[in-house]
């Protein structure tokens, strides 16, 4: 961490340190593990991989009718690459004089899912992010995250997704020659999203995420995580997503407890399964009883997902 700091212009940061673990907020996908195959039967998918039945005068007794597809064969192996560009106000989450730049990201990521046992899962990720920035390079840094753990599909729970993984996390700079921040956690979590009709969706996601080991006491914290994500289906390819993210960090061997409130509002296009183009703006406010990180931003941008399962 202090040979990244140290070559950040004094004249910029009048004295702040940014936190090498918190750049890229809002943009930087939220670690939570997702169940890629579900046979047809979490409600999660319901949305995405069958379809309603037409509407009827009848459907306001009974509810709408859905139409389940056949499930494919299972494929419980996947490959995931996304790119995406974005401007921001505040590049180093700074408290003030904030400067604004715009950044490159990308993800590579592997994952595989085989079943063990009825509606019980063997999660294991492993992505690599880069992150690239256009004036300020000093803030430059890669991530590293491997994982490991179990998910269960519980009907008794409204078919709610239970999790509970061991993660490894590896931040780097100066590509990959100097580390900032390593750290082993434990992650544990529920999830659940209604289908309300064809169109309107709401996700929702608490999890906690502790840190068992780190090489720096000062960034090692335990996290506690609302996520909320509102979905509108103007076309069967079309997506109009809302979301909010609560998180309380609390930092366990300094006196620093921070609140981020994150909103943000996207559209997503999937002409094929394999492939989605997205844009968006999100919003972060973080307010912490150390004054200097308290910061507030905004980004911009978009990008584009591809994803194969085998």
């Amino acid at each position: 961490m202090v040979a990244l700091l140290t070559v950040i212009p004094e004249s910029r940061v009048r004295g702040q340190v940014p936190d090498p673990t918190r750049l890229g907020e809002g943009v930087r996908p939220l670690s939570v593990p997702s169940l890629e195959e579900d046979d047809g039967i979490a409600t999660f998918a319901l949305d995405d991989e069958n379809d309603f039945a037409p509407e009827s005068p009848g459907d306001d007794d009974i509810g709408q009718q859905l139409i389940l597809k056949s499930s494919e064969r299972e494929r419980w192996f996947n490959a995931q690459f996304n790119t995406s560009l974005f401007t921001t106000d505040n590049a180093a989450n700074l408290s003030k004089g904030e400067e604004g730049d715009s950044f490159w990201a990308n993800q590579l990521s592997l994952g595989a899912q085989p079943k063990l046992a009825d509606r019980l899962y063997l999660d294991a990720f492993v992505s690599q992010q880069i992150y690239r920035y256009d004036e300020y390079d000093f803030l430059d840094y890669e991530y590293l995250q491997a994982s490991l753990g179990l998910i269960l599909l519980e009907p008794r729970l409204w078919d709610s997704i239970l999790y509970v993984q061991g993660q490894y996390g590896r931040t780097t700079s100066d590509f990959f020659g100097q580390d900032v921040f390593n750290s082993f956690s434990l992650v544990a979590g529920i999830q659940k999203t209604l289908v309300f009709d064809r169109k309107n969706s709401l996700y929702m996601n608490l999890m906690g995420d502790w840190d068992i080991a780190t090489d720096n006491d000062a960034l090692a914290n335990s996290q506690y995580i609302i996520d909320l994500a509102y979905r509108y289906k103007i076309m069967r390819d079309l997506v109009l997503s809302a979301s909010y993210r609560f998180t309380w960090f609390d930092y366990q061997d300094v006196g620093r407890s921070d609140v981020l409130n994150l909103a943000g509002l996207y559209l997503s296009w999937t002409p094929e399964k394999w492939i989605s183009l997205y844009g968006g703006v999100t919003f972060n406010f973080n307010n912490s009883n150390v004054d200097v990180f308290d910061y507030h931003s905004a980004s911009v941008g978009g990008g584009l997902g591809l994803l194969i399962r085998f």
